[in-house]
């Protein structure tokens, strides 16, 4: 069955045709194949419970001081992105504190992946840097001063394609385990690899759209008397949430294979969604 096309059989919950397809109801997000930008930017405020989501969101920074609020708020934010992925509702699940030791197990898988590549990372990333400081050093010394701003030149889009590729493949090993509730995928190199070839573009560039709308959100919290800034951070780490949804229904509309373990897909999602 392809989770990317509408249901293609009747459905308990009444699901109602169009013409010789089945359609949506309202309430259900159609799983999407290209960024949604105003999907990230309403997703915060979808549940009526969002004040008390931004709580919890500001709660769990707090605690991240001590890690534990990290791994719960990764947890959380996994949560939301299955809950949001491959047509399912677009109600936004509400954080549950009586789930708090659910959502820190989820996000220690990630956050282990995160140490993991530490060294790897700054190795990784480290040599081309190294290389171009001390090549560019001596070509300028010996009076090559043209040869010398070449390879910074050149070095520096080295580095930057390194770190490019080093950050895709922690982010894809971390959104695997996270994502799939499962440490071992964080390990599982095909995956990392099919997820940078196919998604590397639109990872960077949307990553940098996230970036500058967390700059303006950051500038307008300023604005209002600072105190808005306290409401910046919970509400990027939603947008997060939603952000992580669609780049796995992005990546799965282009081959890639889902994260979720036993992922159910068209008709049996919405059921599911419809009885919970």
């Amino acid at each position: 069955m392809d989770p990317f096309g509408p249901p293609n059989t009747p459905s308990t919950s009444g699901l109602p045709y169009s013409g010789v397809e089945q359609s949506y109801p309202d309430g259900y997000n159609r799983p999407i194949q290209s960024f949604d930008f105003m999907r990230m930017l309403r997703a915060p405020f979808q549940s009526p419970n969002w004040v008390m989501n931004l709580v919890w969101m500001f709660v769990c920074q707090i605690a991240g001081v001590i890690v534990i609020g990290s791994l719960v708020l990764f947890g959380y934010q996994a949560e939301v992105a299955e809950a949001r992925s491959g047509g399912r509702s677009e109600n936004w699940p509400d954080f549950n504190p009586d789930r708090f030791m659910d959502y820190l197990m989820r996000g220690l898988w990630p956050f282990l992946w995160s140490l993991i590549w530490a060294i790897p990372f700054m190795i990784f990333l480290g040599i081309p840097v190294i290389a171009t400081f001390v090549l560019s050093n001596i070509l300028i010394q010996g009076g090559n001063d043209v040869s010398g701003v070449i390879v910074i030149v050149t070095g520096g889009l080295v580095s930057i394609a390194a770190y490019c590729f080093a950050m895709l493949s922690m982010l894809a090993s971390m959104m695997h385990s996270g994502l799939g509730n499962d440490f071992q995928k964080g390990a599982d190199f095909r995956w990392i690899r099919s997820y940078v070839s196919k998604m590397g573009v639109t990872t960077v560039w949307t990553g940098i759209v996230y970036i500058l709308v967390g700059n303006i959100m950051g500038w307008l919290g300023i604005l209002c008397f600072c105190v808005g800034v306290l409401a910046v951070g919970p509400i990027l780490n939603l947008m997060t949430a939603d952000l992580l949804s669609q780049l796995h229904d992005i990546f799965v509309s282009r081959g890639g294979d889902s994260a979720f373990a036993g992922a159910k897909t068209g008709t049996d999602i919405i059921e599911a969604q419809v009885i919970l």
